[in-house]
């Protein structure tokens, strides 16, 4: 299977020792979105249209963009003129209700987020990536894939899910079996780490062992919830364990 840009993305976020190289993956395109939207879109005309029209961000989003634009004077004020603009339509609607007594109002909907949009088609394209490279047992990337330290808990279950839309029955139950032992490894990992350090407890740590302790917590954490600001609506979530229960069987 030829190489692409893709494949080269995910080697190096894994060979860069990602605790979820598609954590890794999803903090690098939201980075990029931001450098882009700030450098360019936010002063284009159809860009503020279409944040006006979705109320701006969602809030990971917003206080992200702000953050970024705030280091930056001229892309602070291409942000404040979307906010004013925001806060106008926002006025508008509610002198609309007062006249025409509706109790509709802009509403501040997550799902339509321009980068949560972004966000979400890019990573399908890179799930469905790595599933044709698993799928293909393309030997490269089985290696690397084998090699990584896993995903996170709710990409562990989407890629699962991914692997499930395929149509590859021939070899589905494999590669389920391949994604289901690199995690437990990793977590086997995780959890022996940790163990380490609660059978110490009773022992003055450290200034090594309790930055070690802090960066084991982190790691963890971001194993089992995914990294900060990753959104898993209750009916999504449960669907996708569901489909993991019955995945590994």
């Amino acid at each position: 299977m030829s190489l692409d840009v893709k494949y080269f993305r995910i080697e190096r976020l894994i060979k860069n020792g990602a605790e979820c190289f598609l954590c890794a993956l999803e903090d690098e395109i939201e980075r990029k979105y931001i450098e882009a939207y700030l450098s360019k879109l936010v002063l284009d005309a159809k860009a503020g249209e279409k944040a006006v029209e979705t109320a701006g961000f969602c809030n990971h989003h917003f206080y992200k963009m702000l953050h970024a634009a705030s280091k930056q004077e001229s892309s602070y004020l291409g942000i404040a003129l979307i906010v004013q603009n925001i806060i106008k339509q926002l006025i508008q609607d509610l002198q609309k209700r007062k006249r025409q007594c509706k109790e509709s109002i802009v509403q501040i909907d997550e799902e339509g987020c321009p980068l949560c949009v972004y966000l979400d088609s890019s990573m399908e394209i890179y799930y469905r990536k790595i599933v044709d490279l698993l799928i293909s047992c393309d030997e490269g990337f089985l290696k690397l894939f084998k090699e990584s330290k896993g995903l996170c808990l709710p990409h562990f279950i989407m890629l699962l899910s991914a692997l499930e839309e395929k149509a590859y029955e021939h070899s589905r139950d494999e590669v389920v079996k391949l994604i289901v032992n690199v995690e437990e490894k990793n977590l086997s990992r995780l959890n022996a780490e940790l163990s380490g350090y609660v059978k110490r407890q009773s022992y003055k740590f450290s200034e090594k062992d309790s930055k070690a302790l802090k960066t084991t917590m982190l790691r963890s954490a971001q194993k089992i919830v995914s990294r900060r600001g990753t959104k898993l609506n209750n009916v999504q979530a449960a669907a996708l364990k569901s489909n993991l229960v019955t995945s590994v069987k």
